[in-house]
């Protein structure tokens, strides 16, 4: 966001500036990201979990409920309560010219037509700066949040595949498990598009070993006088 009331001025100014726009944009947005999927489980995912073991509600419902609960929230946190403290602090605010600072601010707009501190002193100016830049950090990353969790209901899953299409799912947004289950649904008897894991290297499967046939076991010696069926002569056998 730019507001436009600090600048480069000189040729070398507006190169470095440029120069660290190209490097800090891509680093803000990749910390932005990690911190939105660090926070995801516990804002997100533990919420979610609550209403379905608490209420006995479904995943996707409690999901839909949960969502429109933080929506609600954000919106009164992030920008009701910081419009009226704004209308209160900048006397020539009134409260729609404040929500709609923090409305263009969170949205990355930043037209600089409103810009608090601009009739305080400097040191007044200087804090009201550093508030803006916290409320826009914490802010931007709670809108990520709401955002993501928004993403990964069924419902608006549902009306991206109504402009893009059933097969342009992407894996993002869905759990492992429901896309397997879906996959099997739609397809339960399909061999060629069933998935084929390999053994390990180590590992010998049974039913590739060669059938051998048992080795016949030695037989007894036995003299050709003597019959097949007569048991050997023992140490009492007077024909010895």
């Amino acid at each position: 966001m730019c507001y436009g009331t600090t600048m480069p001025l000189s040729d070398g100014g507006r190169l470095f500036c440029i120069l660290y726009c190209m490097l800090g944009i891509p680093v803000t947005l990749l910390l932005l990201a990690c911190v939105t999927h660090a926070l995801l489980p516990w804002v997100t995912g533990r919420p979610v979990l609550y209403l379905q073991t608490r209420w006995a509600f479904s995943k996707n419902r409690a999901a839909l409920i949960y969502a429109c609960m933080l929506a609600g929230a954000t919106g009164v946190v992030f920008f009701l309560i910081p419009a009226v403290v704004l209308s209160l602090v900048e006397r020539d605010w009134n409260f729609l010219e404040a929500l709609y600072f923090c409305f263009i601010s969170l949205s990355t707009i930043g037209l600089g037509d409103y810009l608090p501190g601009r009739t305080h002193s400097k040191a007044a100016r200087q804090g009201l700066e550093f508030a803006t830049s916290c409320y826009l950090v914490v802010g931007l990353v709670v809108l990520l949040v709401v955002l993501e969790t928004f993403w990964v209901l069924p419902q608006v899953q549902a009306l991206i595949r109504v402009f893009t299409g059933p097969q342009s799912t992407e894996l993002k947004g869905e759990d492992l498990d429901e896309m397997v289950q879906g996959w099997e649904h739609e397809y339960p008897n399909s061999p060629e598009d069933t998935p084929e894991y390999a053994l390990p290297i180590s590992t010998i499967s049974p039913c590739h070993q060669e059938q051998h046939s048992p080795e016949p076991s030695p037989k007894k010696a036995f003299s050709p006088d003597q019959p097949a069926d007569t048991p050997p002569p023992g140490p009492d056998d007077p024909t010895q």
